[in-house]
C-alpha cells in the first residue's frame, strides 16, 4: 500500500479532526452533526471518525477565491 494511500484512508478522532480543521475543539463538530453541517463522518458503535479525504473536500468546499474589482 502506497504512503497516498494510507493518508487518503486514515481516520481521525474527533479531537484530532478539530485540529486538523483549526477548529475550537471537538464540541464544535459535534454542534455541526447535531444541526446537519460540517464534515461527513462515520460512526462505529459510539465513536465517530472523520476520513482525512473528507475533512479535505470539507474544506475545499468552503473555499472562496477573491475577484479582482
Amino acid at each position: 500500500m502506497s504512503q497516498e494511500t494510507v493518508a487518503i484512508s486514515r481516520r481521525l478522532s474527533e479531537r484530532e479532526a478539530a485540529a486538523y480543521l483549526g477548529v475550537r475543539s471537538e464540541r464544535t463538530l459535534q454542534d455541526w452533526r447535531q444541526r446537519g453541517v460540517g464534515p461527513a463522518y462515520a460512526k462505529l458503535g459510539r465513536r465517530v471518525l472523520y476520513s482525512v479525504a473528507d475533512l479535505d473536500d470539507y474544506w475545499a468546499a468552503g473555499r472562496v477565491e477573491p475577484k479582482a474589482a
